[in-house]
């Protein structure tokens, strides 16, 4: 079958970014980070629904219970099922926000900081336990983003932006705790045209990782070793996952962000990639 790239979902987004796909609901869940806007889409009809928030949100993700968990600009902070804030960790002083966000094997949420404007040694690695305790586990990074793990857990990628580099862990799933310090898995030589930006692993354990000003999503081996470029047909391509499903399609969030429509009338929007002989990986539930 050959590789296929349509849009999904039509929209202006300052910076689209984390869709996360949410079973229960047969819905992707995304957000503008810019536009501080958490959003829901319908798999089966593209009906988006649109939560405005106070702050910039960097990602959200389904929770056990119901509602979602955000990573905003002050913190974490816990929507019920009917929208209503019941939890929230304001640890952040300002000038610093979350970015990317991802759950864990285990159920506990991991975000980036970072500072407004990319800063350098701003930035924070963070873990929101099960309680809603928060904790800081890495520092002196500048702007932490995609995340993800390999299929059995015990490996945990994250990529640094501004650095243009895939960083690789070792990982205890069971204790969600970092085992090792990191090794560079994808140095800034294989991203002659862009940035990395978001990620994703799929069932092999390959990496997808979204090239923001790259128009693509490059794919990557297990050692770092560059598989193949999709081309995307808008220029800040922000992150990228497999949902639906059979998580059988990579959906490809994008930026709208100092782009001219009449330049890439795309931007903004997600796009569908289908024919990649790839599956995604579960996100489980954050179980606070």
């Amino acid at each position: 079958m050959p590789v296929r790239v349509s849009v999904a979902v039509s929209r202006r987004a300052e910076c689209g970014e984390g869709p996360v796909w949410d079973p229960r609901r047969k819905a992707v869940h995304w957000v503008d980070i810019l536009g501080g806007q958490m959003l829901v889409t319908d798999f089966a009809s593209g009906a988006t629904r649109v939560t405005a928030y106070p702050e910039m949100v960097g990602a959200v993700a389904p929770r056990a219970d119901g509602g979602i968990v955000a990573a905003v600009t002050s913190g974490f902070v816990g929507l019920d099922a009917d929208g209503a804030i019941d939890r929230r960790a304001d640890i952040l002083p300002d000038g610093i926000r979350m970015n990317d966000a991802k759950t864990d094997p285990a159920g506990r949420y991991w975000a980036g900081s970072c500072e407004m404007g990319f800063a350098e040694g701003r930035g924070g690695l963070w873990r929101l336990d099960v309680n809603w305790e928060p904790l800081l586990l890495l520092a002196g990074l500048t702007l932490p983003n995609g995340m993800g793990w390999s299929p059995d857990g015990s490996i945990f990628y994250l990529v640094e932006t501004q650095a243009r580099q895939i960083l690789r862990f070792d990982f205890d799933p069971e204790t969600s705790t970092i085992a090792s310090e990191a090794s560079v898995l994808v140095d800034a030589d294989v991203f002659p045209e862009g940035l990395p930006d978001g990620l994703a692993v799929d069932a092999g354990g390959h990496l997808w990782v979204a090239s923001y000003g790259g128009s693509a999503v490059h794919e990557f081996s297990p050692e770092g070793v560059l598989l193949r470029s999709v081309p995307v047909p808008t220029l800040q391509t922000t992150s990228c996952n497999f949902v639906g499903p059979g998580l059988d399609e990579l959906w490809v969030t994008s930026a709208a962000s100092q782009i001219d429509p009449a330049d890439d009338g795309g931007a903004g929007s997600i796009f569908r990639v289908e024919g990649l002989g790839a599956v995604g990986l579960p996100t489980p539930a954050f179980r606070g």
